[in-house]
């Protein structure tokens, strides 16, 4: 009985405690299976300190959320046939270079990563929200130091029927790892435009022509742009010549999840 009470003393926490005695279960932030309560880092990622305070994750889950290491556009993420071809600026890129001076993202759009997107996305799955905010905040460690770290925002309308701005969410840890304040009020949408999926690329354009407007203090500063998913980058580079226009030195762009195609290379 003693050694049991001086085990119980010696936990840091209540929830040691609890897990200690039975009374609660550590399960992986992406499967919901049962893990050892440790925060693990996807297979191929960097430790960093956004990972000490991330949600949990299975040994498997860690596998399949393994980040993408090579094999892309280094302009805009988008992936070649094969993870081991060179990164080389994709035909894109090459025709008509985008206005950011860095882009990083964490893997592709399919599987583990966009089951947990589409989770933040429309579930307000706070959990999720860390765990891939710690991803990305590993994806951006190589970064300079920003000035502001800005989500893309929402529509006032659509924030109002989702609930939560998913860019925000995913913004937070980034913010703290690279030290920056998390500014999102410094990038407004100002058109209620139509949701992007499906839209080609010419689409994309005309739908978000004049949608934002950026706040006067990005003037003199760096910043740190996140979006949720990239599919043809003109959400990003609308917002980067926004912010550029109202005086930014330099826009990064950072996203969890690149798509694996444009959708004008259908067919």
């Amino acid at each position: 009985m003693r050694s049991l009470l001086a085990r119980l003393a010696g936990l840091a926490d209540l929830g040691a405690w609890a897990r200690a005695c039975g009374l609660a279960e550590v399960r992986c932030a992406a499967c919901g299976r049962p893990c050892d309560g440790h925060p693990a880092t996807p297979s191929g990622a960097p430790e960093s300190p956004s990972h000490a305070h991330a949600p949990a994750l299975c040994p498997a889950c860690a596998r399949a959320l393994a980040p993408r290491r090579g094999g892309i556009c280094p302009r805009c993420g988008a992936p070649h046939a094969l993870p081991t071809l060179p990164d080389t600026p994709c035909v894109h890129c090459l025709a008509a270079p985008p206005p950011w001076a860095a882009f990083r993202m964490h893997g592709l759009y399919e599987g583990a990563l966009r089951h947990l997107v589409l989770r933040v996305k429309f579930s307000e799955d706070h959990a999720a929200a860390r765990l891939l905010g710690g991803l990305l905040a590993t994806a951006c460690a190589d970064l300079p130091r920003p000035g502001a770290v800005v989500p893309v925002p929402l529509h006032p309308e659509r924030l109002r029927r989702r609930g939560c701005n998913q860019c925000l969410e995913l913004a937070r840890l980034p913010a703290v790892a690279l030290g920056a304040p998390l500014r999102p009020g410094w990038l407004t949408r100002v058109a209620p435009t139509r949701p992007q999926t499906g839209l080609s690329r010419q689409e994309r354009r005309r739908n978000l022509r004049g949608a934002f407007t950026a706040h006067p203090d990005v003037r003199g500063r760096r910043i740190l742009l996140v979006d949720d998913i990239c599919t043809t980058g003109t959400t990003l580079a609308r917002a980067v010549d926004c912010l550029l226009r109202a005086g930014a030195v330099a826009v990064d762009c950072a996203v969890v999840a690149r798509t694996p195609a444009h959708p004008d290379r259908r067919g």
